[in-house]
């Protein structure tokens, strides 16, 4: 049985997409753009996995935007191709140096945004409560919960 959303659940909703949003005007003054700097960090996350179908899957999008972008990417020196060790049809991506470079200068400006909002703004408690409760959505993100819809049977 399915939980049924509440106000407080819509609210709640509402305050990451504020967060979400944020650090991602954070992430403006990036030399890349969202979509690029996306590919880059998912990259990052499956080290040695990362393919260009992976990507996809794992970022929702279509194959033929991931293509498009890593080919920007590749040519850009951000982001190598290297045929897998076993399987010759399946191409592995990897971050370059400049690439490592523009992820970690990225991270670093959001970090220190969200960093500065906290010590600003909230009191000790608050900072320690947010430290908890982001513990706790990262529990729900990674739960495998689908959203009741996404996989509903059109024809029902």
């Amino acid at each position: 049985m399915r939980a049924t959303a509440s106000p407080e659940i819509t609210r709640l909703r509402e305050q990451l997409t504020l967060v979400a949003r944020r650090l991602r005007q954070e992430a403006r003054n990036d030399p890349e753009s969202w979509t690029r700097m996306l590919i880059i960090s998912a990259i990052d996350r499956l080290d040695d996995k990362a393919t260009p179908s992976t990507i996809a899957r794992m970022e929702d999008m279509r194959s033929s935007q991931v293509a498009a972008v890593l080919r920007d990417l590749e040519a850009s020196g951000l982001v190598e191709r290297h045929p897998d060790g076993t399987d010759r049809r399946v191409t592995r991506l990897v971050l370059t140096a400049a690439g490592h470079v523009i992820l970690t200068e990225s991270r670093h400006r959001r970090d220190t945004w969200l960093a500065n909002a906290i010590a600003t703004r909230l009191t000790c408690e608050e900072s320690r409560l947010l430290m908890q409760a982001g513990q706790l959505l990262e529990r729900l993100a990674v739960s495998g919960v689908d959203s009741p819809d996404r996989h509903a049977d059109p024809s029902t």
